[in-house]
């Protein structure tokens, strides 16, 4: 490590690993925030004498071990304040999205039973007040930002302004043991309610046991936190890694100022998602060809040199002027000290991982679940296989099945879905995780996932979508009689449609349309449109990522005879996937 490292192996609970640090480097930045246009320090000290004052606050106002209390708040200093003062006394954190609707909100602290939940104030107090209304478990409801006296809402303050009781909270800290639930972390399944993962404090500690075999953390290291701490990834790679080691966070003002805040911040290493990644690789490629053409040329010939592996002193001298021309204004705009992007939530493409490591910005790409917690393998900053998500965690065990499914045992393996005993029979199969995707390991053993056996979409985004869910909704509508939604690694869904024939033809009949044949009717960009709004409405009610953006229309249906549906009328939508490859990829031209 770049300096003396913690001895994670040896801590009982991610308190301990803070309070660990703070002690150890106690002026040391732990987060940055901006205030009046500049990036201001909170210290390690300062930071645990706020988690220690708030987790006061909370046994004070009743709130017990394993007490499930929620946080629905933006990235941003409180968050970690209030997950550790939530952990410090025994109870459990349950984030929620901020993209979440009213109704969202109301099943994940019905189905946790939550007695108190976090937020920042705005409009997400005005979802939650909504969510919380006949909610029979929820006892206090405490908003950072705005100051109210509203009933069952209560100022953030007003658990960091009693006196602090510091020897009952080290008792409580004392109690902590490694197996106890620390955060029920809900996730999309295939059906319309999401399941909730609930880790241990030993399953996110053993993901942070990896850490020094993957990448040489440095004092001065400072990661940029964007992605919803709600989100597995970024609560344990840019998060309890974070504090666990300590380096500094620095907090993006808003998802749509990070470009900003990247160059203010000057992160060190940054957690991504592929989406992300391919929107700024294709930005740069479009802000490239907008230049002239002797730029242009600059630009390709760099990446012509970068490429070479062996460069003689005249081609040498080249590529260190392009490099200063070229490579250094781009890795500017990412702050100028990148060392690493980590990237996981979906598979990257090899491409993109190419490209940035041409720039001189490395993307090491791991894979994993929520369900563990969720690292499984990583690649090592020293060996990194581009088109491989790298080699299995420390104590992380994974085989590939007879099937070709994925499965992984190990400590960092969650205890089961939160009351939902058929669920977790069917993930855990003993004491095997069954992921869901089929994989192999290389001669060296890297894993490379091949393909996914569930029917899952994992969009470029990271988000999980069901989608035999959307595709019950559309085929509600009397004018669809078929539908198959594809979106694995895409920015966006798209779907191929089978169109009622009766249906659409009286709908042509009745709009006074010329007079066609069926096929000249699927052809065209008149029904194509209909259907495209009729879908729009049947789906506005889901979430942006589960929205149906593009359709084609097909003549005819699948049919058992045609191999596209099974003996019991089920899509084989691998089979359908293969068959309408081309047809998907226009869809995203």
């Amino acid at each position: 490590m770049g300096f003396d490292s913690p001895d994670i192996d040896a801590v009982t609970s991610l308190p301990e690993a803070l309070f660990n640090v703070a002690e150890r480097y106690a002026a040391r930045p732990a987060q940055w925030y901006r205030k009046n246009g500049e990036y201001l320090p909170v210290t390690y000290a300062q930071l645990a004498t706020r988690v220690r004052r708030v987790a006061c606050g909370l046994m004070a106002a009743g709130i017990k071990p394993g007490d499930r209390i929620g946080i629905l708040m933006e990235n941003r200093p409180e968050w970690a304040i209030v997950d550790y003062a939530i952990l410090s006394i025994g109870a459990v954190t349950v984030p929620l999205y901020c993209s979440y609707r009213p109704q969202d909100m109301a099943y994940v602290l019905e189905d946790s039973g939550a007695k108190a939940v976090f937020t920042s104030g705005g409009n997400l107090l005005r979802d939650l007040k909504l969510a919380s209304d006949n909610n029979s478990s929820l006892k206090h409801l405490y908003v950072v930002d705005d100051v109210v006296d509203d009933g069952i809402v209560e100022n953030f303050s007003v658990l960091e302004g009693g006196e602090p009781d510091d020897e009952r909270l080290n008792r409580r800290l004392a109690k902590l043991e490694r197996d106890q639930l620390a955060t029920i972390v809900y996730t999309s399944g295939t059906t319309a309610n999401p399941k909730g993962v609930m880790l241990s404090h030993c399953n996110i500690l053993t993901n942070l046991e990896t850490v020094p075999a993957v990448i040489t953390l440095q004092p001065d290291d400072r990661m940029l936190s964007f992605l919803p701490l709600a989100h597995t990834l970024e609560r344990t790679a840019g998060h309890f890694l974070a504090y666990s080691y300590g380096i500094s966070v620095a907090f993006a003002e808003r998802p749509d100022t990070v470009a900003k805040n990247m160059i203010e911040a000057k992160p060190t290493i940054m957690i991504a998602v592929p989406r992300m990644l391919e929107v700024v690789r294709t930005r740069i490629l479009t802000q490239v060809s907008k230049q002239s053409g002797f730029k242009q040329k600059l630009f390709n010939s760099y990446f012509d040199l970068a490429k070479r592996e062996n460069r003689g002193p005249v081609a040498a001298l080249v590529f260190k002027l392009l490099n200063k021309l070229v490579g250094e204004k781009i890795r500017a705009r990412f702050g100028g000290r990148m060392r690493v992007m980590v990237s996981g939530g979906a598979p990257l493409n090899s491409e993109v991982g190419e490209f940035f490591e041409t720039l001189k910005l490395p993307v090491l790409e791991g894979y994993g679940l929520t369900e563990s917690a969720p690292l499984l393998a990583a690649n090592p900053m020293h060996d990194r296989r581009i088109g491989s998500v790298g080699l299995p965690g420390k104590g992380i065990e994974i085989k590939i099945a007879d099937d070709g499914e994925i499965i992984a045992r190990g400590n960092n393996i969650m205890q089961g879905y939160w009351k939902n005993r058929k669920a977790t029979k069917e993930a855990l199969i003993d004491g095997w995780l069954h992921t869901g995707d089929i994989g192999e390991f290389d001669a060296d053993g890297y894993l490379r996932i091949t393909d996914r056996k569930k029917d899952l979409i994992v969009n470029s985004g990271g988000e999980n979508i069901a989608p035999q869910r959307i595709e019950g909704l559309l085929a509600i509508d009397e004018m669809i009689d078929q539908a198959v939604v594809y979106g694995d690694q895409k920015p966006y869904l798209v779907a191929l449609i089978v169109p009622n024939k009766e249906a659409c033809s009286l709908w042509a009949e009745s709009e006074g349309l010329p007079e066609a044949d069926w096929d000249h009717l699927c052809d065209s960009d008149i029904l194509k449109k209909h259907l495209q709004t009729r879908i729009n409405k049947e789906l506005k009610p889901l979430n942006p990522f589960e929205q149906v953006r593009r359709i084609h229309l097909l003549h005819e249906g699948f049919t058992i005879e045609s191999g596209l549906l099974t003996p019991t009328m089920k899509v084989k939508r691998r089979k359908v996937y293969e068959q309408f490859a081309d047809i998907f990829i226009s869809l995203y031209a």
